[in-house]
């Protein structure tokens, strides 16, 4: 389907959901996949959760013909992704993919409160969640993966977020959120151009992360064969990461349904799921 043979990436939270699918459509076009996430957590999470690994993301990689590559990082500490930028440069001497898609605004969401209450009625450390993660820790890797890509005169930066930073979706923080990433990408493609870097934002559709198959269990409106895998996801920067043309997205949002239509490419079970474009942002 694609062939992104010696090519190197790095996928933030790649342990489980979209980022776990993102690394697994990246591994499966034959790609050198470096996956991150913390090794230990500060707090317990559902066992739903807890049935995906690291380990288990790097071994699929690996069954699915790419090479997987463990790197346990917290990205709230600088000074972790500072090294683990330093060792893809030493261990590969080049970097051609980030996909910033550590994200920290659901755990405790889901956990101690309503993710969708009113803003007055959550604890300020919700947005402290959905920046420290999410948004500082995108602008942290990507600086950082920048220097090298720079070097290189090529690159691509993909920073995940969702229709919320285009309308309200869930709750102020997470739209707030979500709308800084778009605009640093944008930003950051901007300085980047002139070095030959595409930065993007993807829009992912409903995806079928573990998440929402648990939710499934319990609500007969969630559809889970009308949604994306998490390896769709993949599929659609693995597609975007090959075209050698793609430095004319630089600074735009995409979304990974239209992407599929654009590089004629399937899901994993050959469903072609539709674009929420209509659905979620324009009126």
């Amino acid at each position: 389907m694609f062939d992104l043979s010696g090519k190197v990436a790095v996928v933030t939270g790649a342990s489980r959901g979209v980022g776990r699918g993102i690394a697994l459509g990246l591994g499966e076009a034959g790609a050198t996949v470096y996956v991150t996430g913390r090794e230990k957590r500060e707090y317990p999470l559902p066992e739903f959760l807890n049935r995906s690994t690291l380990a288990d993301t790097a071994a699929a990689i690996n069954q699915l013909g790419g090479e997987g590559i463990v790197h346990y990082c917290d990205h709230c500490d600088d000074e972790a992704v500072k090294t683990l930028f330093e060792r893809i440069t030493k261990e590969q001497g080049r970097l051609d993919i980030l996909v910033n898609n550590a994200w920290g605004g659901g755990i405790h969401a889901m956990s101690d409160y309503f993710f969708n209450t009113p803003f007055w009625e959550q604890p300020v450390a919700l947005w402290d969640d959905h920046y420290q993660v999410g948004v500082r820790s995108n602008y942290v890797a990507g600086k950082y993966a920048a220097a090298q890509m720079v070097k290189q005169n090529s690159g691509l930066i993909v920073n995940i977020s969702f229709y919320g930073g285009q309308r309200y979706f869930n709750n102020v923080a997470y739209g707030v959120c979500k709308a800084t990433i778009d605009r640093m990408s944008e930003d950051m493609a901007h300085e980047l151009k002139p070095y030959g870097v595409t930065v993007v934002s993807l829009y992912p559709g409903n995806v079928s992360t573990e998440g929402m198959v648990e939710l499934a269990k319990y609500n007969e409106a969630v559809e889970l064969s009308k949604m994306e895998s998490p390896q769709f996801v993949g599929r659609s920067i693995a597609a975007l990461a090959q075209d050698e043309q793609r430095l004319r997205e630089t600074g735009k949002i995409l979304i990974t349904a239209e992407l599929a239509d654009y590089y004629g490419f399937t899901d994993i079970n050959g469903n072609h799921p539709e674009s929420l474009r209509s659905l979620l942002w324009e009126d």
